[in-house]
């Protein structure tokens, strides 16, 4: 059975009252976690009531936006419809920020009131905040009356994501009830079949492509399992969970279903009804497919693209057996539907420009960095490289900022990933440079998995074999534990870590 087009993006706010209304009464579960479950009547009732209390402050009264602060507990899916259903900006924070970034981000997006959604972790700094009231939430509450959602106008913000890896001034990322409605459209069209049983909860709520599996909950009324990062050591004990909530679809970035294929229980015949993969935010890998189209045999991959900038994704892709085989690394796909994807420079491989009703309103106080992201009305420069085919088929290149001069000569880090990856029995590798006395003097790579000493010198002298000299990484590392960051991709920052833990380390000096 397939899911008909919607058109929400004309009327955001009937999105937002239909879906909703839509839980009323249904004492199916919304959210699973490992402790307990919240109905969607629960989940009604408690955000309506939670919508009800925000409206009567002066807060929700000046529709000033509302930090979550919370991880993967029940509260936070009624605080998070809470702040839509009163028209209230949403800023989701995980618990582990610091004191000092959480006031920098209440400050930069003007917040006035901080929601908690956790069950266990205690209040303790986060009342250090000043000047911000803190709500508890009660999943139980009953509204006293039915929630009407407040006008708005088409640009009014929906929520704020803040970028994980800035220094400085947080970049908050503003996206308005059209762009949401938007991403919402396009769903059906993504992901068709009506008969999804149940959705992972993968994804931090911090990142954006958690949206994914929100709305195909919602839009469906298909439970979501929802994953503690915590928990993340205990893989057979999420598959288990998954197994028995007859979970359908996946969402993920490629890291965390990395870790997953490490555990041999993450199979068709434990989990069946696990058809359906959709992958974004980073980079999805032939292995990674690989080895799902063995482990779950017909089982559906879809690649997506997307910056936060323009609402978690916008171009997909259904991967086949032809992709694998094929010289070029996994596309990225097409742009889906009011999406215009085009090059900076009108060829067919520059800097991705993203034009359409995607684009989000931009960054929070921030003018500089505003003028150069989004020069145009609903234009995003994206500053990843790309390039299309004939077809029109898109595919990652890699950022470009990741260029780095090494002894006076310019290397862009992804072009030797990239030839890595080709080399057989390659998983993954990041290439990063080799610091010394603040300057970068050599090239890193840190090979995903048990590489050997052996394999990765035979690795080295391939590259030497096949590049300039000045291109082949001085130092290989692997056999390392990746560490994820809040977007539930490769940390970057923790690899120095890789270089004092690495069961298998190889120096090329030819």
């Amino acid at each position: 059975m397939t899911m008909a087009a919607t058109t929400f993006a004309s009327d955001p706010r009937s999105m937002l009252q239909s879906i909703h209304a839509g839980f009323s009464g249904v004492d199916t579960p919304a959210y699973r976690t490992a402790v307990g479950d919240l109905s969607f009547a629960k989940l009604h009732d408690a955000s309506a009531a939670l919508a009800e209390r925000l409206m009567t402050m002066d807060a929700g009264q000046n529709r000033h936006p509302v930090l979550i602060w919370g991880h993967k507990d029940l509260p936070y899916m009624v605080a998070y419809w809470a702040c839509l259903l009163a028209g209230m900006p949403l800023v989701p924070v995980e618990p582990e920020t610091p004191v000092d970034r959480l006031c920098q981000i209440a400050e930069v997006c003007q917040a006035d009131i901080i929601l908690d959604a956790t069950i266990d972790a205690p209040f303790i700094d986060i009342l250090s905040v000043p000047g911000l009231p803190v709500l508890d939430i009660d999943v139980n509450a009953v509204p006293l009356a039915s929630v009407t959602v407040p006008d708005f106008a088409a640009d009014d913000v929906a929520y704020i994501m803040f970028s994980s890896g800035t220094l400085g001034q947080p970049k908050g990322i503003q996206v308005t009830y059209t762009n949401l409605a938007d991403f919402v459209d396009w769903l059906p069209e993504l992901l068709p079949e009506t008969d999804h049983a149940g959705v992972t909860g993968n994804i931090r709520h911090c990142f954006d492509v958690s949206l994914f599996e929100l709305w195909m909950s919602w839009t469906r009324r298909a439970p979501i399992t929802a994953l503690d990062h915590a928990d993340f050591a205990n893989s057979t004990g999420y598959i288990a969970r998954l197994a028995n909530d007859g979970v359908t679809l996946s969402v993920s970035t490629p890291s965390i279903t990395r870790l997953l294929l490490k555990n041999k229980r993450y199979n068709g015949d434990v989990l069946p009804q696990m058809r359906a993969f959709v992958f974004c935010g980073e980079p999805l890998t032939k292995a990674i497919v690989a080895e799902l189209f063995t482990r779950f045999p017909g089982c559906r991959v879809v690649n997506t693209y997307g910056p936060t900038e323009c609402t978690v994704a916008v171009t997909s892709v259904d991967i086949t057996a032809a992709h694998l085989t094929a010289e070029e690394d996994i596309p990225i796909g097409t742009p889906r539907h009011g999406v215009m994807v085009y090059t900076a420079n009108d060829t067919s491989c520059g800097e991705m420009m993203i034009a359409g009703k995607c684009v989000a309103k931009g960054y929070f106080g921030l003018p500089e960095k505003q003028a150069h992201a989004f020069p145009f009305t609903q234009t995003y420069r994206s500053g990843d490289w790309a390039a299309v085919d004939a077809q029109g088929q898109w595919t990652f290149q890699g950022r470009m900022d990741r260029e780095v001069k090494i002894q006076g000569v310019r290397i862009d880090l992804n072009d030797i990933e990239a030839h890595i990856r080709k080399q057989e029995g390659v998983e993954d590798v990041v290439v990063e440079p080799y610091m010394l006395r603040g300057e970068p003097r050599a090239l890193n790579a840190f090979v995903i998995g048990d590489a050997s000493d052996e394999t990765l010198a035979s690795l080295a002298q391939t590259l030497a074999s096949e590049l300039p000299p000045y291109l082949v990484p001085r130092f290989w590392y692997s056999g390392f534990v990746t560490v994820l960051n809040n977007n539930s991709k490769i940390d970057r920052s923790h690899l120095h870590d890789a270089v004092k833990t690495a069961a298998f380390k190889h120096v090329h000096t030819a």
